[in-house]
């Protein structure tokens, strides 16, 4: 795992906290089709204002770096299944 990704991984850490708070909180009260929809959109709206403000930049280079990372480990994955079989 390179630097850019522990980083990325440690500040999205508060957003995947709060929106699992928010979305269990939501989802008994209004259901899970519309929590999925207004919880998503309400913490990226959050995410991308903190990171303006606190760290200067995108968010979305963050989202970068895990879903690569994520991407990778899905495809070395299933490139082992294949070999195995």
């Amino acid at each position: 795992m390179t630097s850019n990704t522990k980083t990325a991984i440690k500040r999205q850490i508060p957003f995947l906290i709060g929106g699992t708070i928010t979305g269990v909180i939501m989802a008994y009260y209004i259901g899970f089709l519309p929590t999925l929809i207004v919880n998503s959109i309400m913490w990226y709206i959050k995410s991308l204002i903190t990171y303006k403000l606190e760290w200067r930049a995108r968010g979305l280079t963050d989202q970068k770096y895990l879903l690569t990372y994520f991407l990778a480990g899905v495809n070395l994955n299933c490139n082992q299944r294949t070999l195995v079989k």
